[in-house]
């Protein structure tokens, strides 16, 4: 066995054949097995240490990409900037590599400007390659081959080409050498599958699809634990989370529990993650992208740092660190920087214990190693500094790293290691260069874990699946507009010279001729083979693949995934409560919310105990510039100082247009001032100025809609406290505005600066907007009495009023009890307007009742109604949707 050398066209083949044990045997050698980049990379390492032959060193992938950015931004000069060189170095090393493969001779050819710009690329990067004393792999390759042609190397006596669909011209020269030199060469292993069956699913669409899939491996597994099963999709990048979630779901449910994340799984991907996609990684760069700590970037990115784990105390602090990320939403901008972080952090200690020192400090040391070094450095140098850096930020924290962690850690700092060797390439670059290069090197870098033993299920794409062998395999993704693939002809070369050779992904010729070829490996692969494909993608309808035409459907329909209950894998000690109902509210007990507590009730009972008897609330999110609340808070502002000044509408009407506007100024800067001093920030003078004239714009629209009032009225009460108890629960609001007309009523208006107003909840049995109601029923005093409760909208669109009053005309727009042209209130349950406050009066006692009984189910009438609910997650509204279509059923 060891006389024969397998030349793999996968590593993942060359593995699995290094793997297997010969039947009946007890002792045997190991079969020489290695993927043909590996047996070449073994020649040119023997030839450089037995001084067979001086080769040059192979350019890596990422030092190939870069030499080409290089030539090509150079030919680009000042024009540079405005191309993708990342994406055009990429098809120039793709063309470059097609050149060195199939043999081609691009200037021989008609050629387009594209082809000619390639030509000049290609003659340069020779050249640098030379200067440097290096060259791309394809070229080192061709090198060793001329070596082996020249008879130099000792040689196996026989070789096996294995896996290869179809051998490139390369190839095709490698294995006719070998042959000159006396070797047995042999194309192809020998198939022991003896296939008996194979059949088509249609599934509804791609969820459908993994779900059959994944739910057939596992009654694979079930009825023969030992068989070795393959799932293979052509786009498997696309389907691979939705298919690792299924599988784990399926055959490792104890996987709920957390002390059940490390065990092995019985399946496992051939195709890995992006370095720097993964969690510990992406907060190394995150954290080295903070530079010297003085550059402003977005809150949400120093948000994420403090919450993540993985530097400094981050289990010890993790509290402490959740409020100091909430404190930064509360009272930094939306751009911010570490350093207002810190800031920050220290005066909150001021008055308080230090929430989270350590991490502070380790926040500190690693900006400092990096306020070190103002200017330019080598990679190299850079390398080792973003490795103290990374010490002094504890990186990676304070607890115990998983498997899968330290192996991705280990890659990382091999990374690191090796950022030096692009130190001629790249010359010296700034610190945000030398981090955005260790980015990209990352994100090329892909990571796949070390599996212990052999899973039995293999997931793979169709190029890795290459010459394995299964016990049955599920082949998905075979839909037409996938398979077979779609050409995509690399556009540096001339289309005809790459048709005429074939060339990989020339044509859609050479791509039927590929996936014929894979298709008829697949068939051969397993005596069980089933093939799948989706019928619609959202509302697009979709086709098979022609490549099944001729393969029989399956009879019985795909199977379908059965979760077990998670119930048998989480702790025994559960006790099933009813969520329902919540504690009664206590004597002497404090229940915050006002009005906004008897709101919540009335929309959903849940959302008012979690809100406003347990205390949780949702974070401030972070905006640039103000968010809706902030304006509406200046409009209110600017309303009150306006009133406050003008206090009657003889005033307002003596005023002409000049001294409505100073009013208005004088209003809008008071208003801007305090907003400023409560927030305790300085907003940008252009932006001050802009959302002065936006205030300016709209009060003086709105002082508009004031003098369609007919009657004289005077303003009494501006942002005005109000307390009252109903049913023992205190209620504490602030009454916008009241006005009192000339016969002595008043008229309560509250500011309203969204679009959404609904005064048809006030006819209902539970009041929705109860904030006017409470006014109208239980404050005003019998001497008092309300004459109309309003609603007013200060829009720039259609601003003006809606509510209801106790006769009509009293307010424009606004319809009165007893109006033909009232809708709200029915005639026969409202009468007059005393009906109206009573019902006010009895429906508010009856929510507050609730409240006080402890009432706190998931209920409501209309879903929208939770638009504005802060503890959403807690509602728990997937499960109750779940529950309901089961019950249903």
């Amino acid at each position: 066995m060891s006389d024969t050398l397998y030349l793999c066209a996968t590593t993942r083949l060359a593995q699995t054949l290094r793997g297997e044990l010969p039947a009946e045997s007890q002792v045997w050698r190991t079969r020489q097995a290695l993927s043909l980049s590996q047996w070449l990379a073994s020649l040119a390492d023997e030839a450089t240490l037995t001084g067979e032959a001086e080769l040059p060193t192979a350019l890596d992938p990422y030092a190939e990409k870069l030499l080409w950015e290089k030539i090509i931004a150079a030919s680009l000069t000042e024009a540079a900037p405005l191309f993708d060189l990342p994406g055009m170095a990429k098809a120039a090393a793709e063309a470059h590599a097609l050149c060195r493969v199939w043999h081609l001779e691009p200037a021989s050819a008609a050629l387009a400007d594209e082809a000619k710009l390639f030509i000049g690329w290609q003659a340069d990067f020779v050249d640098r390659c030379r200067q440097l004393g290096q060259l791309d792999l394809a070229g080192v390759q061709r090198q060793i081959l001329a070596l082996i042609e020249d008879g130099r190397f000792a040689l196996p006596p026989r070789v096996v080409f294995a896996g290869f669909d179809r051998l490139t011209p390369f190839e095709q020269r490698l294995a006719a050498a070998l042959n000159a030199r006396g070797v047995a060469v042999e194309i192809g292993l020998e198939n022991s599958v003896d296939r008996k069956s194979a059949e088509v699913h249609a599934c509804a669409d791609l969820a459908a699809e993994c779900a059959a899939a994944a739910a057939w491996a596992a009654e694979q597994l079930a009825a023969n634990p030992a068989a070795r099963v393959g799932i293979v999709a052509p786009n498997l990048a696309g389907v691979r989370d939705r298919l690792e979630f299924l599988l784990d779901d399926l055959l490792h449910p104890e996987l709920i529990r957390p002390d059940g994340s490390e065990l092995p799984r019985r399946f496992n991907f051939s195709l890995g993650r992006p370095l720097a996609d993964l969690p510990l990684i992406r907060l190394a760069l995150d954290l080295l992208a903070l530079g010297n700590g003085r550059a402003k970037l977005e809150q949400a990115r120093l948000s994420a740092l403090l919450l993540a784990g993985g530097w400094a105390a981050a289990q010890a602090e993790a509290d402490g660190r959740a409020l100091l990320a909430a404190a930064m939403r509360r009272d930094l901008p939306y751009f911010t920087s570490p350093a207002a972080l810190w800031r920050l952090s220290e005066r909150l200690a001021e008055s308080a214990a230090p929430l989270c020192p350590q991490s502070m400090a380790a926040l500190a040391a690693g900006c400092e190693v990096f306020g070190e070094f103002s200017g330019k450095q080598l990679p190299g140098a850079w390398a080792q500094l973003c490795k103290r850096a990374l010490r002094a930020y504890a990186w990676p924290g304070d607890r115990p790293l998983s498997s899968p962690e330290f192996q991705a850690r280990r890659s990382f700092l091999e990374v690191l290691d090796g950022f030096g060797r692009f130190d001629a390439l790249l010359g010296k670059i700034s610190a945000h260069d030398a981090v955005r290069r260790l980015r990209e090197l990352c994100r090329e870098r892909l990571f796949q874990p070390e599996t212990k033993g052999r899973p039995a299920i293999q997931a793979l794409g169709t190029l890795e699946s290459a010459g394995l062998q299964f016990d049955a395999l599920w082949v998905m993704g075979m839909n037409d507009d996938q398979w077979p693939p779609a050409p995509r002809p690399n556009p540096l070369l001339p289309a005809e010279l790459l048709r005429a050779v074939g060339a990989s992904h020339a044509s859609a010729e050479v791509e039927l001729d590929f996936a014929r070829r894979v298709h008829a490996r697949l068939l051969a692969a397993a005596p069980e083979v089933h093939f799948s494909w989706s019928r619609a993608d959202g509302n697009r309808v979709l086709r098979p693949s022609p490549l099944l035409n001729g393969l029989p459907f399956a009879v019985n329909a795909p199977p379908e995934a059965k979760m077990p209950p998670a119930a048998q894998f989480t702790a025994k000690a559960c006790e099933e409560l009813p969520d329902a109902q919540a504690p009664l509210v206590g004597a002497g007990e404090k229940v915050s919310g006002g009005s906004w507590l008897l709101r919540a009730q009335a929309i959903c009972p849940a959302w008012a105990y979690y809100q406003y008897r347990l205390g949780a609330e949702a974070m401030e999110t972070p905006v640039e510039g103000l968010d809706p609340a902030a304006r509406g808070t200046l409009v209110h502002a600017a309303l009150e100082a306006l009133w406050t000044a003008l206090r009657d509408s003889q005033t307002l009407r003596a005023m002409d247009e000049a001294a409505r506007l100073a009013a208005i100024g004088e209003a809008v800067t008071t208003a801007l001032a305090e907003f400023e001093n409560e927030r305790r920030i300085k907003l940008p003078e252009r932006f001050r100025q802009l959302e002065g004239e936006r205030l300016t714009r709209l009060l003086l629209l709105w002082l508009s809609v004031e003098d369609q009032r007919g009657g004289d009225f005077s303003v009494i009460a501006c942002e005005a406290p109000a307390e009252i108890e109903i049913e023992g629960i205190k209620v504490r609001m602030i009454v916008d505005r009241i006005d009192r007309l000339a016969d002595g009523r008043q008229v309560i208006i509250d500011y309203k600066t969204g679009a959404a107003i609904d005064i048809k909840n006030w006819a209902s049995q539970r009041l929705t907007e109860p904030q006017l109601p409470i006014y109208a029923a239980l404050i005003v005093g019998d001497d008092d009495d309300a004459a109309a409760v309003v609603f007013a909208k200060v829009l720039l669109d259609k601003p003006g009023f809606a509510g209801i009053a106790d006769e009509k005309d009293l307010l424009p727009g606004v319809q009165g009890i007893g109006d033909d042209k009232q809708k709200v209130f029915a005639p026969d349950e409202f009468p007059d307007w005393i009906a109206v406050i009573t019902h006010w009066r009895e429906r508010l006692h009856a929510i507050a009742r609730e409240v006080k009984d402890g009432v706190a189910g998931v209920s409501f009438a209309d879903e929208k109604a939770l638009q504005y609910c802060e503890v959403l997650p807690l509602l728990r509204l997937p499960e109750r949707r779940r529950m309901l279509s089961e019950a249903a059923q």
